[in-house]
C-alpha cells in the first residue's frame, strides 16, 4: 500500500505554489495526496506568519490534528505519521521547533523544497529529525508542470524571490532570503507550456515583482543582470511586454508590487496588451509621511499618490487593491487621520488591513509599542468601515455591465451556479446555462454584493479580452 500525504496550505499565493512544488515532489516519491489529514502517512503543514502567534499557531494545529486523528472512528492508518513544517515559520523558528513539538520530524526552509526526498529518507533511516533552512542568493527555482499544478486552468509562477527592501516590520527577508530573479525566458517557456496545456490565466509571483532583473538570476552569477539586458526584459515592464507577447496566455495578472520601484513604464505596457489584465495589487501600509519614514517603506504619501495617478490616467479602468497596518509604533491619531485620507482619496477596490503586531527579528519589534490592543481594534472598524463605503460605491460601477469572468469552480452557495474571477480580480458567481469550468464567459451583473458580484450569461465560451 502507497504511502499518503497530507499538506495543508496557510498564506500567501506564493505559500499555495509552494505546495504544489512540494506534492509533486511527493508524488514523485510514490505517495498518493489526501485531503484527510487523519489516514496520511506525513503531515505537512505550510505556513506563514503574517498573522501574530503564528510559532504558536502551528503546535496547537498540530495537537488539533493529532486529536482528530485519534477520535476519527474512519482513520484507516494506525501508525504515527511523521509530521513535517515547512514555510517562514520553518525559516523563522528552524530547530527550535524540534524543542517545542516531539511530533514534528522535519523542518524545511522556504528554499528546501527540493531536498524533501534527501529528508524524507534521514526519517526512513532512523534519524530523530531532518532539517534544512539554507538560504542563498544563487539558490535555483524550482519549477513543475502543468500535470502537477492543483488547480486547472489558472496557474501561479514564480518571477521573483526574496526580498532586499527590509522593511521595519517585516520578516520576509528573514524567512525568504535576499531578492533573486528567473531569467525571462525559463518564465515565457513556462507560461507557453501552461497556455499549450489549456491554461486560460497566470498569476506571476513575487514579494516585490517590480524588482524583477534587478538581482542577479542563480547560476549566472553576477552577470545575471547584463544577461537580462542582453534578453530585453531587466525590467519588470519588460518581462511583461515579453511575457504577454510570446506566451499564449489569455490572461496575466501579477502580485506583489511595491510601490517604491513601480514605474509608469508597468502601466504603459499594461495599457499595450490586451491580455495584461485591469488589476494592481499596490500595498500603501500607511497615509503617514511619519509612520512611512518608521516602517522603512522607502516613498511618501506625495510618492504613493504619484504611482496612483499613473494608474488612474490610464486607457484601461483598473482595480486597484492594497494593504494597510494600523496601530505602529508611535501611530497618533492624526497619523491614523492620514490613512483614513488615503483610503478615501484613493478609492481602492478592496483593502487588506491589519493590525499591527511584531515580528521576531524585525527592527519594529524593537519599538516601543505605544498603541493600545483597544486603540488597535477601533482603528481598524474605522478604516473597515470607511472601504465598506467606499467598496460598495465601487462595485456599482459594474450594475449592468458585461464582464469576462474564468469559470473556475462551482458556486459553495448553489450548485447551479459557477464562480470564478473577472479581469480585474472581482468574484462573480453565475448561473451555468450551459457553460463549463475553465470557460471564459461574458458575464452581465445583476446584482452587487459586498464582496462579490452576482450576473448571467450572455453567451457560452466568450473570449473579449480588453474588457474587465
Amino acid at each position: 500500500m502507497s504511502r499518503k500525504f497530507y499538506i495543508e496550505t496557510h498564506g500567501c499565493q506564493m505559500n499555495v505554489h509552494d505546495s504544489e512544488k512540494a506534492a509533486s515532489v511527493l508524488k514523485r516519491l510514490g505517495y498518493e495526496p489526501s485531503d484527510e489529514s487523519s489516514v496520511a502517512d506525513l503531515i505537512v503543514l505550510n505556513t506563514c506568519m503574517v498573522r501574530e502567534k503564528a510559532a504558536r499557531k502551528v503546535y496547537t494545529r498540530i495537537n488539533e490534528i493529532k486529536r482528530r486523528k485519534k477520535a476519527d472512528g474512519q482513520c484507516q492508518n494506525t501508525s504515527r505519521p511523521v509530521y513535517a513544517v515547512m514555510g517562514c515559520v520553518a525559516q523563522a523558528e528552524a530547530a527550535r521547533i524540534f524543542d517545542r513539538c516531539n511530533d514534528v520530524k522535519i523542518v524545511l526552509g522556504t528554499q528546501a523544497i527540493a531536498s524533501l526526498p534527501d529528508l524524507l529518507s534521514q526519517v526512513d533511516q532512523g534519524f530523530d529529525r531532518a532539517i534544512d533552512v539554507r538560504l542563498s542568493k544563487q539558490s535555483d527555482f524550482m519549477e513543475i508542470g502543468p500535470a502537477d499544478r492543483a488547480r486547472p486552468f489558472v496557474a501561479f509562477i514564480t518571477i521573483t524571490e526574496g526580498c532586499n527592501k527590509f522593511c521595519s516590520f517585516c520578516i520576509v527577508p528573514f524567512t525568504r532570503g535576499r531578492e533573486r530573479s528567473r531569467s525571462p525566458q525559463s518564465i515565457v517557456d513556462e507560461a507557453r507550456v501552461l497556455a499549450e496545456s489549456g491554461y486560460r490565466e497566470i498569476q506571476l509571483l513575487g514579494q516585490n515583482v517590480n524588482s524583477y532583473g534587478l538581482s542577479p538570476i542563480p547560476g549566472n552569477g553576477n552577470s545575471g543582470a547584463q544577461n537580462l539586458l542582453a534578453e530585453r526584459a531587466v525590467t519588470f515592464a519588460g518581462l511583461l511586454e515579453r511575457v504577454a507577447r510570446d506566451s499564449g496566455i489569455q490572461r496575466i495578472k501579477y502580485t506583489t508590487s511595491y510601490p517604491k520601484d513601480f514605474t509608469p513604464d508597468i502601466v504603459k505596457v499594461m495599457d499595450e496588451y490586451p491580455n495584461l489584465c485591469e488589476w494592481i495589487h499596490l500595498p500603501a501600509q500607511s497615509g503617514s509621511d511619519r509612520v512611512l519614514r518608521a516602517m522603512r517603506r522607502g516613498y511618501s504619501r506625495r510618492d504613493y499618490l504619484e504611482r496612483i495617478s499613473w494608474i488612474r490616467g490610464a486607457k484601461k479602468d483598473y482595480s486597484i487593491t492594497g494593504d494597510m497596518i494600523v496601530g505602529f509604533p508611535g501611530e497618533t491619531d492624526e497619523d491614523f487621520k492620514e490613512t483614513l485620507s488615503l483610503a478615501a482619496e484613493v478609492q481602492y477596490d478592496s483593502l487588506y488591513i491589519f493590525k499591527y503586531s511584531p515580528r521576531p527579528h524585525t527592527p519594529a519589534a524593537t519599538y516601543q509599542d505605544t498603541v493600545s490592543e483597544e486603540k488597535k481594534s477601533e482603528r481598524f472598524q474605522q478604516l473597515e468601515e470607511l472601504q465598506t463605503r467606499i467598496q460598495g460605491q465601487r462595485y456599482l460601477r459594474y450594475l449592468s455591465r458585461e464582464v469576462e469572468v474564468l469559470a473556475a469552480g462551482v458556486s459553495a452557495r448553489s450548485e447551479d451556479d459557477l464562480t470564478g474571477h473577472t479581469r480585474c480580480n472581482k468574484v462573480v458567481n453565475f448561473p451555468r446555462n450551459g457553460n463549463k469550468l475553465g470557460d471564459l464567459v461574458k458575464v452581465r451583473i445583476e446584482q452587487i454584493h459586498p464582496h462579490s458580484l452576482y450576473g448571467t450569461s450572455i453567451k457560452e465560451t466568450a473570449s473579449i479580452a480588453g474588457t474587465t
